[in-house]
């Protein structure tokens, strides 16, 4: 579905459009070139090369070149920002990030995150009680 909302974009009151809802193809390549999932449990991401690709990718309409990661760029962080917020809400790397990891490890983090329980030791150091022989 192709959503839209307006930008203050040189002083003029300009609309936006996107879709908001790619194909797993795109989405994979773009997950593909931003994540480095070499430690599951500590993935690497590059946030603003997934923010500037999604935006290229999605973006149907707009007051500046389309498809040119370089466009994004050279927008004003104000404009930018506006973008960022209305597209990302479609978008969040969060859920496809556990998705991956859910992929890796086959089952739920959830229900991983579940099932383990915390334990302590007990102290080894502290009182010293002597036991004395009754008389």
């Amino acid at each position: 579905m192709i959503k839209s909302f307006k930008i203050d974009y040189n002083g003029i009151e300009e609309p936006v459009e996107y879709e908001d809802d790619i194909t797993f193809g795109e989405l994979e390549a773009i997950l593909n070139q931003c994540l480095d999932m070499t430690k599951v449990n500590e993935p690497k991401v590059n946030l603003p090369l997934y923010r500037q690709l999604i935006l290229t990718t999605v973006i149907t309409k707009a007051p500046f070149e389309l498809k040119e990661v370089a466009s994004i760029r050279n927008l004003k962080a104000s404009v930018a920002k506006k973008i960022m917020k209305e597209v990302m809400k479609d978008y969040p790397l969060a859920k496809y990030l556990e998705e991956w990891v859910e992929t890796f490890v086959g089952e739920d983090i959830q229900s991983q995150t579940d099932q383990f329980t915390t334990s302590s030791q007990g102290n080894s150091v502290g009182q010293n009680n002597k036991l004395t022989p009754s008389k």
